[in-house]
């Protein structure tokens, strides 16, 4: 990365470059690439065959099948509108939790249902609203940029992850 780094490229290609590392040195090396984009800005075109990998590091996936685009997409794209059954497929073991967003969860309240819940943003990755969701046992107010959106209650989380929903 430092090599790479040091002739100030506009983009960077990294080819499974952590196909070879332990499980704590590969997340930390994650970490710091997705430092790096963040703080220098640059494209960084990141092959893998690790779905779980491309979702942590990429904003775009592209998923390809004998040499062909498939589908692109954020990984909450993918994860939630697989455009074929190899796409699903591809995604299926992808915890839906972490990839999509209370945005994607939210609904109309139902009748009589409180909605004096805490309020979080749409943007907020279901796993990381689960806790608070659990604990205060109200639904959620989901907002976009102060536009209510509707309501995640536990039971719509739960129906997530069984595959219910």
């Amino acid at each position: 990365l430092a090599r790479a780094l040091a002739v100030d490229p506009t983009v960077m290609f990294l080819d499974e470059p952590f196909s070879a590392l332990d499980p704590l040195i590969r997340r930390d090396m994650q970490a710091e690439v997705i430092r790096l984009h963040h703080e220098l800005g640059k494209t960084m075109v990141f092959i893998t065959h690790d779905l779980a990998e491309a979702v942590k590091v990429g904003d775009r996936i592209a998923i390809m099948r004998d040499g062909a685009l498939i589908q692109t997409g954020t990984p909450q794209e993918l994860v939630a509108n697989p455009i074929d059954d190899y796409v699903a497929d591809f995604v299926r073991d992808v915890p839906k939790s972490h990839v999509l967003t209370l945005g994607y969860l939210a609904r109309p309240a139902k009748s009589g249902e409180d909605t004096t819940g805490p309020e979080l943003p749409a943007s907020t990755i279901i796993r990381d609203a689960s806790k608070l969701i659990i604990e205060d046992g109200r639904p959620v107010r989901v907002t976009d940029n102060g536009k209510a959106l509707g309501v995640v209650s536990s039971a719509d989380i739960l129906k997530l992850i069984s595959g219910v929903a």
